[in-house]
């Protein structure tokens, strides 16, 4: 039986750093770095070596592509010793990140 594709848009390859903070429960404020994983018209999949709480509103950069915001995370599983989140963005930033994932897999055809 095959898999089906239930997503929503397709992901588009990208390797490259990637800069999270937010604000933890107790107020303090957290910093990673980490590494996006791929693309999407409406997100990001990052790999980072700590978790970020799930509906955590975070902020990102991603320099390389050269673009920055808030996202929600909207999934978040443990892959060895790192852990691989889903970020929704934010809806300011959808037209800039359709056009981003087209870029993107124009540089990276499959």
């Amino acid at each position: 039986m095959s898999e089906r594709n239930i997503r929503r848009h397709q992901r588009v390859p990208y390797a490259g750093p990637v800069r999270v903070s937010w604000q933890a429960a107790d107020g303090l404020p957290c910093y990673v770095q980490g590494k996006c994983l791929d693309v999407s018209d409406s997100g990001l999949r990052i790999a980072l070596l700590q978790p970020v709480p799930l509906r955590t509103i975070v902020s990102f950069n991603v320099e390389p592509l050269k673009v920055s915001g808030s996202a929600s995370v909207r999934h978040v599983s443990r892959r060895g010793t790192r852990f691989v989140v889903g970020l929704e963005l934010n809806a300011n930033l959808l037209a800039r990140t359709r056009s981003l994932a087209s870029e993107v897999a124009a540089d990276n055809p499959l």
